[in-house]
């Protein structure tokens, strides 16, 4: 099993705990040439905490994606990505997240009203992907006229931060960097505009306005990991409960909500992994690393890691809430976990209440990237 490991083959994209299996199975520290250029891959939870717990040796500034990309906003190092962090970080507190509450469960039930009268529907399309989109612009300040405009180039971003050939998308993403930047452009002047946007429209940096390539790539990154995921955890969530028959007892009130999201998100991981690269030359559970390597932190077999949980590999709702791998750790551990886990359980509690009897027409499809793991369409019958 641990030789055939193939991330981006039919079987592991349709099942990624594929990929945990055979990680697991194999070395602690695994190169993998299925990719150009090459990488390695860490798959044990300890390995991947002390390597995400040390961002000295093992950096974010070349992107974490398999390619190499200049480092921008977030996904930087010490100190550019403390300035960005810092910038941004108040609007994303548990008791910022709080005051959404209301406002999101608005936009839910506005949402269902649509589809109330429809037999079949599609949970992602017209719940799961609008609801994280529509309140990540109301945060910003972003118009919402358009959400499937967003989302075009939302799935942009995400493909390319895991494609072998990422060019194919920068046609989309130059279209996405050029309204944001008239975006920031028309908000920069007014002071009276306390928006997320407009504040970072007129951030500066030691006295020096942040250039205009950082603030668009600050507001793009908080923008994608802002919905795709959250849209994500609501699919794999509700595909697998009612794949279970696990929804009737959840609206019922029998399982409880905390404990079904971290199992949810342990077993389903929206993001199944991201990279660092190597600032030195390291040795991994005796693998030498060279210097300038991208390493693959894999999310989703650290979370079956069988020395951290019993019986890794079922999905047990009722598993005692122990801290997950799935929204990283350290000093870029997700900005956006607090708001993810409120809309998933706003979305949740309105579809327990509307649709009691909800039932899965098929398994629907896919998302792309490697990286990720999602459904993008979900349909569903209302009973």
């Amino acid at each position: 099993m641990a030789d055939v490991l193939d991330l981006m083959g039919p079987d592991e994209m349709a099942d990624p705990g594929l990929s945990a299996a055979r990680l697991l199975a194999g070395d602690r520290c695994r190169r993998y040439e299925g990719f150009e250029p090459p990488f390695y891959i860490l798959s044990r939870y300890d390995d991947i905490a002390d390597t995400l717990l040390d961002p000295s040796t093992f950096v974010s500034g070349h992107g974490q994606g398999p390619n190499f990309v200049p480092p921008v906003g977030v996904v930087s190092d010490p100190p550019q990505h403390t300035f960005c962090r810092r910038l941004v970080q108040d609007d994303f507190k548990p008791a910022a997240i709080a005051k959404l509450k209301v406002r999101l469960e608005e936009i839910a039930d506005e949402l269902l009203d649509e589809v109330a009268g429809q037999d079949v529907w599609d949970l992602h399309d017209h719940l799961s992907f609008p609801l994280p989109v529509t309140i990540i612009c109301e945060i910003f300040g972003i118009p919402t006229d358009d959400i499937w405009q967003f989302k075009l180039w939302s799935d942009a971003s995400v493909a390319a931060l895991s494609a072998q050939d990422p060019t194919v998308y920068f046609e989309e993403l130059d279209r996405m960097r050029a309204y944001i930047l008239d975006l920031l452009h028309q908000k920069k002047p007014d002071l009276d505009d306390n928006s997320l946007l407009a504040r970072i429209a007129r951030a500066r940096q030691d006295d020096i306005d942040i250039t205009d390539e950082e603030a668009v790539g600050l507001v793009l990154q908080l923008f994608v990991a802002g919905n795709e995921t959250t849209t994500s955890l609501i699919t794999n969530f509700m595909w697998r409960f009612l794949d279970h028959g696990l929804w009737p007892d959840f609206c019922a009130g029998k399982i409880d909500v905390d404990k079904a999201i971290n199992e949810s998100l342990r077993f389903d991981p929206p993001l199944l992994g991201l990279f660092r690269t190597t600032a030195e030359d390291v040795e991994i559970a005796g693998t030498a690393v060279p210097e300038g390597t991208k390493i693959l932190t894999h999310y989703a077999a650290a979370n079956r890691d069988p020395t951290m949980w019993d019986r890794p590999n079922i999905f047990d709702v009722a598993r005692p809430i122990k801290k997950v791998m799935s929204f990283g750790l350290g000093i870029h551990f997700c900005l956006g976990a607090e708001l993810a886990k409120l809309e998933t359980k706003v979305t949740l509690a309105a579809l327990a209440r509307r649709a009691p009897n909800l039932k899965l027409v098929n398994d629907g499809e896919r998302i792309g990237p490697f990286l990720f793991w999602g459904r993008k369409k979900l349909p569903v019958r209302w009973q």
